[in-house]
């Protein structure tokens, strides 16, 4: 069988080097025979472009929850009382759940599956028997399950 040919990488490494550094000297000779009028438009398009990439970067959405679960928590109040979101994020189902507000007041259920969210009331949630008060404004929240542990701060939406 015949060898293919390889192009050398140093060569069209300086080949690229050198076309960079003439069309760099060519934009540098054309921008100091510019005029004034010419820099201020330059200058104002080149702002706009970077406001503009830093808006954009701003903008868009993190990557998601950041921890072993693969978990997102929220508490919101409402008139109707205290709610609390909590969302599975994660690619995983999980299993025997055990909610846990404060250290006191715990919800069970025996799944919450793959991008499932929950909203509960805080009367939902139980101590001895008990419902817990509607308007209880909890500052934490544990997630128990098969698949790990999460203590989580709860912040208002």
């Amino acid at each position: 069988m015949k060898e293919t040919l390889r192009p050398d990488a140093v060569a069209a490494a300086q080949r690229v080097t050198h076309l960079a550094r003439d069309l760099a000297q060519d934009v540098a000779d054309g921008y100091r025979k510019s005029t004034r009028g010419f820099r201020l438009r330059a200058a104002v398009v080149g702002s706009w472009a970077l406001l503009s990439l830093g808006t954009v970067w701003v903008a868009c959405p993190s990557s998601g929850p950041r921890n072993a679960l693969g978990a997102e928590v929220r508490m919101s109040d409402e008139v109707i009382g205290t709610q609390i979101m909590v969302w599975n994020a994660s690619d995983r189902i999980w299993t025997d759940v055990v909610l846990t507000l404060d250290g006191g007041w715990s919800f069970r259920t025996p799944t919450v599956r793959d991008g499932q969210k929950l909203v509960l009331a805080t009367s939902r949630f139980e101590k001895d028997g008990a419902p817990a008060p509607a308007h209880l404004k909890p500052r934490s929240l544990r997630v128990e399950c098969s698949e790990g542990r999460l203590d989580a701060p709860l912040a208002q939406r």
